[in-house]
C-alpha cells in the first residue's frame, strides 16, 4: 500500500517536471536580445509608416496592449508559476486531507462530533468571507505582497494546528490557516493574468489546474496514510517546509506587479459582504445535518440574503466599491461562470458522494479510498495542460461539449451503481468524470476571464473564485438533501416488502433459524437478524439515493453541454486595447 502511494506521487511529481521542461523550451529571448529586435523593428517601422499609416495605427495598438503584460519584465515565469503553484497546492490539499482525519482528532482532542466540525465549518466560512474581498486587497496591497502574507500565514497556521493541545486551540489555529489559505487561489489566478496575454493563457492555465483539480484528489489518500500510520498533526506539519521554500523563492525571485487602490475604504462593503457570504455559506453547510426546514438554517440563509441585497445597493452606489460589480456586466463572463458553477457542482457530487460509498457501502479504509481515486487524479493532471493548449488554438467551445459529454455519460454510468458494482467498473467511470471535467474546467474559466478588461482582472479573479464556492457548497447542500430524501423513501418501500411470504421475508426468517441453530436464543436470534436485514436495506437505500443524485448531477450537465452550444461566438481581436474582450470566449 505504501510503496503504492510512493509511486503514484513520483509519477505526479515526474509529470509536473515533464509539464515544466515543456514550458522552458519555449522561453523567450532575454532582454538584450529582445531590445535589439525590437529597435530593429521599429527602425523598419518607421520608413515603412510613411507609406502605410494604416499598418502604423494597427501596429501601435498592439504594441500598447502587450506591453501591459509582465511576461516581458519577468526573469524567470517559470519560476514564477512553480512558486504560485505549490502555494494554491497546499491551500487546496488542506481542504481534503483535514476531513479525512476527523475521527483521530476528535478522539484525540476529547471533543464531540458536533464540535470538531468546527475544525472544518470555521475554514470554509474565512474562505468565504475572505475570497470575495479578495480583489481589493490585490489592488490595495500588490499581487506578490499579498501572496507572500498568505503564503507564510498558511505555513504558520498549519504549524500551530500541528502542536495544537485542545478544541479551542485547533479551531483558533484553522482560522489562522484560512486567513492564507483564502488569499492564495484568488491572487495566484490573478497573477497569472496579469502576466500573460489571452493568447498563452491557456497552456499556462492548464498547468494550474493541477493543483486545482489534483489536489483534492490526492488528499485522502495522503491523510488517510499519515493518520494511519503515523499522527493526525502530519497533516498539517507536512505543509511546513513547503511553505519555508515557497516563501524564501518569493521573497527572493517573485516578480513585483504594480498596483493602484483609489478612494476611501468601503466600511460598509466590507461589513456587509463578510456577514452576507459567512451567514449564507454557513447556512448551506447545516443543511445536510439539519435540513432546509431548521429554524437555524432558515435564519442564517435569510440573513445572508438580506445582507447580500443590501451589498449589492451599496456597491452600486459607492464611487469606490469594496466588491467591483461592474465585471457582471460582461455577458461572456456571467455566461462562463454559470457553466463552470455548473461543472462545479457536478465535480463536487463525485468527490463527496464516491467516498460515502466507498467506506460506508464497500468498507473501504480511508487509505484504501484515497488510493482508489487517485489514478483519477493522475489523469487530470495529464489532461488539464492538453486541454490548456488546445483552448490556445481551437477555444473553450469544443473543448467544453466534449468534456461536458463525457462529464455526462460517466454521470450517467454512476446512477446504475448496485451494492456489488465491481471496483474496476466505479475506478474507469471516475476516471472519465476526472477527465472529462478537466478537460471542461479550465478553459471555461479563462475563457470568461479572457473577456473582462485587464484592468478588471483583480475583481475579476475574486468573483470568479467566489461564484464558485458558492455554488459547489449550495449545490452539495441540495444534492445532499436531494440524497437522503430518496434514500429515506427507498428504506420505507424496501421496508414494506418485508413480509411473511415476500423473498426478503423468507430470507429474514431463514437467516433467524441460521442463528438459532447455531446456539443463539429466539429473541437474540430474531433481533440479530432483524438488525442485518434492516442494515442492508439502509446500504440498499442509501446507493438509490446516491444513484438518484447523479442523475441530477447528469441533468445539470446537459443544461451546461446546452449553455455552450448557444453562448457567445466573438473571434478574438489580437488588435484590440485591454479594455475590451481580447480573446475567443468560446470558438
Amino acid at each position: 500500500m505504501v510503496l503504492l502511494i510512493t509511486v503514484y506521487v513520483i509519477l505526479a511529481i515526474l509529470l509536473l517536471l515533464f509539464i515544466n521542461f515543456r514550458i522552458l523550451k519555449q522561453k523567450l529571448p532575454n532582454i538584450d536580445q529582445a531590445l535589439l529586435v525590437q529597435e530593429k523593428r521599429m527602425n523598419e517601422e518607421v520608413r515603412e509608416n510613411i507609406t502605410q499609416p494604416e499598418r502604423r495605427d494597427t501596429e501601435l495598438k498592439k504594441h500598447s496592449s502587450e506591453s501591459l503584460y509582465e511576461i516581458d519584465r519577468i526573469k524567470s515565469p517559470v519560476l514564477q508559476m512553480t512558486i504560485i503553484i505549490l502555494g494554491v497546492f497546499m491551500a487546496i490539499l488542506d481542504t481534503s486531507v483535514v476531513n479525512v482525519a476527523i475521527p483521530k482528532m476528535e478522539t484525540a482532542l476529547n471533543a464531540s462530533t458536533e464540535q470538531i466540525q468546527w475544525v472544518v465549518t470555521g475554514y470554509m466560512l474565512v474562505l468565504g468571507m475572505l475570497i470575495p474581498i479578495s480583489g481589493w486587497l490585490t489592488d490595495k496591497f500588490g499581487a506578490k505582497r499579498l501572496f507572500l502574507f498568505s503564503l507564510a500565514t498558511f505555513t504558520i497556521g498549519s504549524a500551530l494546528c500541528g502542536i495544537a493541545w485542545n478544541l479551542e486551540s485547533i479551531i483558533i489555529f484553522r482560522i489562522v490557516q484560512a486567513l492564507g489559505g483564502a488569499l492564495m487561489q484568488p491572487v495566484a489566478m490573478s497573477m497569472i493574468f496579469r502576466i500573460y496575454p489571452p493568447e498563452r493563457r491557456g497552456t499556462v492555465m492548464g498547468i494550474f489546474g493541477i493543483a486545482m483539480m489534483a489536489a483534492p484528489a490526492f488528499g485522502p489518500a495522503l491523510s488517510g496514510y499519515l493518520v494511519e500510520y503515523w499522527s493526525w498533526r502530519y497533516i498539517f506539519y507536512i505543509n511546513v517546509p513547503i511553505g519555508i521554500v515557497a516563501v524564501i523563492l518569493g521573497v527572493l525571485m517573485m516578480h513585483d506587479f504594480p498596483h493602484e487602490s483609489k478612494g476611501k475604504f468601503d466600511l460598509f462593503g466590507f461589513i456587509f459582504s463578510i456577514i452576507g457570504f459567512g451567514s449564507l455559506l454557513y447556512g448551506f453547510n447545516e443543511v445536510s445535518s439539519k435540513g432546509w426546514g431548521s429554524s437555524e438554517v432558515e435564519l442564517f440563509l435569510s440573513v445572508g440574503v438580506v445582507c447580500l441585497i443590501i451589498l449589492v445597493i451599496i456597491e452600486l452606489k459607492v464611487k469606490e466599491p469594496m466588491i467591483q460589480l461592474r465585471v457582471f456586466k460582461n455577458y461572456q463572463f456571467n455566461m462562463s461562470l454559470i457553466i463552470v458553477s455548473i461543472v462545479s457542482v457536478s465535480m463536487f457530487a463525485g468527490i463527496f458522494f464516491l467516498p460515502l460509498y466507498l467506506q460506508d457501502v464497500r468498507g473501504f479504509s480511508a487509505v484504501r479510498t484515497g488510493l482508489f481515486m487517485t489514478p483519477a487524479a493522475l489523469a487530470s493532471a495529464v489532461i488539464m495542460p492538453i486541454s490548456g493548449r488546445l483552448f490556445d488554438r481551437i477555444g473553450a467551445r469544443p473543448l467544453g461539449i466534449v468534456g461536458l459529454a463525457i462529464v455526462t455519460l460517466a454521470t450517467l454510468g454512476f446512477t446504475n451503481l448496485g451494492v456489488d458494482t465491481s471496483s474496476s467498473t466505479i475506478q474507469w467511470l471516475y476516471i472519465l468524470r476526472n477527465a472529462g471535467v478537466s478537460m471542461a474546467m479550465m478553459p471555461l474559466i479563462t475563457a470568461g476571464m479572457n473577456a473582462i478588461p485587464f484592468e478588471m482582472t483583480n475583481q475579476g479573479t475574486a468573483m470568479n473564485n467566489t461564484v464558485r464556492q458558492v455554488a459547489a457548497s449550495l449545490g452539495t447542500a441540495i444534492l445532499t438533501t436531494f440524497m437522503t430524501t430518496q434514500a429515506k423513501i427507498a428504506a420505507a418501500h424496501m421496508s414494506w416488502q418485508v413480509t411473511e411470504t415476500s423473498l426478503t421475508g423468507q430470507f429474514l426468517t431463514e437467516m433467524q433459524q441460521i442463528l438459532h441453530i447455531h446456539g443463539m436464543g429466539a429473541t437474540g436470534s430474531k433481533q440479530d437478524s432483524v438488525s442485518m436485514m434492516n442494515g442492508m436495506i439502509q446500504q440498499k437505500a442509501f446507493v438509490t439515493g446516491m444513484n438518484a443524485a447523479f442523475m441530477v448531477a447528469a441533468l445539470l450537465t446537459m443544461v451546461g453541454i446546452i449553455l455552450i452550444i448557444f453562448y457567445g461566438r466573438k473571434k478574438t481581436n489580437k488588435e484590440s486595447t485591454p479594455t475590451n474582450a481580447q480573446a475567443a470566449v468560446m470558438d
